[in-house]
C-alpha cells in the first residue's frame, strides 16, 4: 500500500490527519502549551512555528528525558500545569517519539495538586478533581503508535526493581494526531530502524494475539509488508520520500491495530533488555519476534494465514525470511526455548499482563 493511498476511515477517537508537511500549514483551533523533543524540533523551526502561531502558543517546554518516568513526567508538570490552571481550554501538544507522547499522555491530565502525581501514575488513579484537557500528538519518529492509542507507558525507576506500569485512565485517547513523514527527517539512521521495528513489533503482535479481530488483522498485514518493504530501502536512499512517507504510514497503520489488541510476548520479553542491557525498546521487541512467531504458528491456523500473506510466502519459510532480514539490519535474534533458566523466563512473560494476550500463551 502506497503511503498517498492510505485510507483513514477506521473509527477512533483520535482525529488523525496525514500528510506531508502537515506542520508546515497546521493552522491550531485553539490555544495550547507545545511539549516537544528538542532532538527533532531544532530552534529555528521553533522559531518560525511559534511566530506563526503567535498567542495561541502560550509556551514551549523542552522534553529531553530518556524514558517517560514518574520523575520526568513530576518535573514537567512543574512548567505544564501552571499554565494548563488558566483555562480548562488549552490544550497540550506533544511533538516527539515515543516518550514525549507518552509523557504528552500524562500531563494533559492536570490534578488538584503537583505531590498527587507520581501516586496517581503509579496507581493508574485520577484524583477527584482532575481536569482532563485536549491532546495533540505529532510523532517524529515511524514507530511508536502512540498517537492513535489510549495508554501510556510509565516506567517506575526508584523502585527495587524497576518497573514498568501503564496510564490507562478513562478517554486516554488523544484528540488530534497529526502524522507528518518530514518530521521523521531529523532521525539518525539507528533510531529510524529502532523505531520501525517497533512498529513491526505492533504490527505482528496484533497478529499472534487473542484481541486480534476482523478490524486489526487488515490493518497489521498491510503496516508489516509496507515496514518490511520501506526500512531496508529508506535505510539506503534516506533522502527517498516515498519510502519515509510509506514508513510513517505504516507506523500509523499498526498503532491503529495495536489499539485495539495491545501488544503481546514480544513486548513482555523486551522491557528487561532495556532495562538491564540497555537496548533500544524497538530492538529489543524485535530480538523476540522469530521466536514468537514461530510459538504464535505452532498454535494458530489463523496466525498462518496472516503471515503467509504478509510475506507472500508459506509460514515456515517466512521465518527464515524475517530471520534473514532482522539480521541483515544487525538485530540478532534470540531464542529462550534453548536452556532451563531461559524457558523460566519464557513462561514467566507468558503469565504477563501482556504475555496473556499471546495466541500461544498455554504453550
Amino acid at each position: 500500500m502506497a503511503a498517498q493511498s492510505l485510507h483513514l476511515n477506521h473509527r477512533l477517537p483520535a482525529g488523525v490527519e496525514f500528510a506531508p508537511g502537515l506542520h508546515e500549514r497546521t493552522e491550531p483551533p485553539g490555544r495550547f502549551i507545545v511539549l516537544a523533543d528538542p532532538a527533532a524540533i531544532t530552534g529555528p523551526t521553533q522559531a518560525r512555528w511559534q511566530a506563526r502561531w503567535g498567542e495561541q502558543c502560550l509556551g514551549w517546554v523542552a522534553q529531553t528525558h530518556r524514558v517517560s518516568s514518574l520523575d520526568a513526567a513530576h518535573a514537567l508538570a512543574e512548567m505544564i500545569w501552571p499554565v494548563l490552571d488558566h483555562s480548562n481550554h488549552t490544550a497540550v501538544w506533544a511533538i516527539g517519539g515515543g516518550t514525549t507522547l507518552d509523557l504528552g499522555k500524562l500531563l494533559r491530565w492536570r490534578m488538584p495538586q503537583l505531590a498527587q502525581g507520581r501516586t496517581a501514575w503509579r496507581n493508574n488513579e485520577v484524583p477527584a478533581g482532575t481536569v482532563r484537557h485536549s491532546l495533540w500528538c505529532s510523532p517524529t519518529t515511524s514507530g511508536t503508535g502512540s498517537e492513535v492509542t489510549p495508554w501510556a507507558t510509565v516506567w517506575d525507576l526508584n523502585g527495587r526493581p524497576a518497573r514498568k506500569r501503564s496510564w490507562y485512565p478513562p478517554s486516554g485517547y488523544p484528540d488530534r494526531a497529526l502524522v507528518d513523514p518530514d518530521l521523521t527527517l531529523a532521525c539518525p539512521d539507528e533510531v529510524l530502524r529502532d523505531c520501525a521495528l517497533d512498529a513491526l513489533s505492533h504490527a505482528l503482535e496484533s497478529l499472534w494475539n487473542k484481541q486480534a479481530c476482523e478490524r486489526s488483522r487488515p490493518l497489521a498485514i498491510d503496516a508489516a509488508r509496507m515496514i518490511l518493504q520501506a526500512l531496508p530501502r529508506l535505510l539506503q536512499e534516506p533522502g527517498q520520500a516515498l519510502w519515509r512517507e510509506q514508513l510513517s504510514a505504516a507506523s500509523l497503520l499498526a498503532g491503529m491495530a495495536m489499539a485495539q489488541t495491545q501488544t503481546a510476548l514480544a513486548h513482555a520479553l523486551s522491557y528487561e533488555l532495556t532495562l538491564s542491557e540497555n537496548i533500544p525498546h524497538g530492538q529489543a521487541c524485535a530480538i523476540w519476534l522469530p521466536m514468537t512467531m514461530e510459538l504464535a504458528c505452532l498454535r494458530s491456523e489463523q496466525v498462518r494465514r496472516d503471515l503467509q500473506a504478509v510475506f507472500d510466502e508459506p509460514a515456515d519459510r517466512a521465518l527464515a525470511s524475517l530471520r534473514g532480514w532482522l539480521t541483515g539490519l544487525g538485530v540478532r535474534p534470540r531464542d529462550l526455548r534453548d536452556s532451563p533458566a531461559g524457558k523460566f523466563l519464557l513462561s514467566d512473560a507468558l503469565n504477563s499482563d501482556r504475555g496473556r494476550n499471546f495466541v500461544a500463551q498455554e504453550a
